[in-house]
C-alpha cells in the first residue's frame, strides 16, 4: 500500500533550553551571537546572565481573549474581536543562586562582605590548573575542613599533610612558585533582603535550544516582568527548585507584529 504521509523528521524538535536575561534598556540582539557565541564554551556576551539549569522544562505560551460581535438582524455573533494578549514564561529554576532569587523573587541589592584572611604563607612550587595538591612554605593557621585563599579564590582544605595542603576541588588558574597562600579565618558572605516593593523592573530574556542537526534556535522576548504569583521553596529532603514565572509586555516603539517576542534559528 503506498505510503500517503508527508514526514520530514528533522522539524520534529524537542530538547531543553538555555535561559538567559539581561537589564531592559529597549535594544535588542539581531543574531544568536549578539547573545552568546556560538563555539565552545558558549559565552554569554557582555550585559547577558545565565539563569542555569531549569527543572520540568521552560514552558512558553501566548494567548488572546475575545470578545463576540452581535447586530440586531442575526441570532449570534457575526464576528469576534480581539481584546486583549497574553504571553508567558514558566520554569523551576534549579541552580538555586543568590542572583536567581534575587530576580525570582524581586530582592533588594546583593552586599557582598569579604572573607577574614590569616597570615599569609606561599607555594613551594608552580601549579597547573586543576591541582589539588598544594605545597607550602608553612601549614600555620590552616586545618582540615577549614578554607583557604588562593589567587582570591576560596577552596576548602580536604586534609594537611606535612606541607601539603589537598584541596576538594581543583584550582582554575595556574600558579607561581612563591603565590600568596592565606587561610580564611571567617567565610565572606552574601546578604539580600526581600520587602514590599513597589517597581518591579523590565528585562529582556532569551531563550536558546539547539536543534538535534546541531543548529541553534533563540527566542528574545522584549520586555518581561516577574509575575505575582506565590514562588514556594520547601525546605525538605528534595531538591529546593526556585519558581521563575515571567509576563511578556509589548514594546510600543516596536511594530505591531512582533513587539512582544521575536525568534531566530539557524539554517543547515
Amino acid at each position: 500500500m503506498p505510503d500517503i504521509y508527508s514526514v520530514n523528521a528533522s522539524n520534529i524538535v524537542g530538547g531543553p533550553g538555555r535561559l538567559v536575561f539581561k537589564s531592559y534598556d529597549g535594544s535588542y540582539p539581531d543574531s544568536i551571537e549578539d547573545v552568546m557565541a556560538i563555539t565552545s564554551p558558549y559565552a554569554l556576551t557582555s550585559g547577558w546572565k545565565d539563569l542555569g539549569a531549569t527543572s520540568d522544562g521552560i514552558t512558553i505560551s501566548r494567548g488572546f481573549d475575545t470578545e463576540d460581535f452581535s447586530v440586531d438582524q442575526v441570532n449570534g455573533p457575526v464576528d469576534t474581536d480581539i481584546t486583549g494578549w497574553s504571553h508567558t514564561l514558566e520554569t523551576n529554576l534549579a541552580e538555586n543562586t543568590v542572583e536567581n532569587r534575587q530576580l525570582a523573587l524581586i530582592g533588594g541589592s546583593i552586599i557582598e562582605t569579604l572573607p577574614v584572611l590569616g597570615t599569609a604563607t606561599t607555594t613551594s612550587g608552580a601549579l597547573a590548573t586543576g591541582a589539588t595538591l598544594v605545597n607550602v612554605t608553612s601549614v600555620t593557621g590552616f586545618v582540615a575542613g577549614g578554607y583557604v585563599s588562593i589567587a582570591n579564590r576560596t577552596y576548602q582544605i580536604a586534609s594537611i599533610q606535612g606541607s601539603t595542603l589537598t584541596l576538594t576541588t581543583p584550582l582554575t588558574a595556574d600558579l607561581a612558585s612563591g603565590a600568596s597562600v592565606r587561610p580564611v579565618t571567617t567565610l565572606g558572605t552574601r546578604r539580600i533582603g526581600y520587602g514590599t516593593m513597589n517597581n518591579i523592573p523590565f528585562i529582556t530574556v532569551g531563550l536558546i535550544s539547539q536543534k538535534k542537526d546541531g543548529t541553534l534556535y533563540m527566542a528574545v522576548f522584549r520586555k518581561c516582568k516577574v509575575s505575582g504569583d506565590d514562588k514556594e521553596q520547601t525546605f525538605g529532603n528534595e531538591k529546593r527548585l526556585l519558581p521563575l514565572n515571567l509576563v511578556a509586555y509589548p514594546d510600543g516603539n516596536v511594530a505591531e507584529s512582533e513587539n512582544v517576542y521575536f525568534e531566530i534559528e539557524q539554517l543547515s
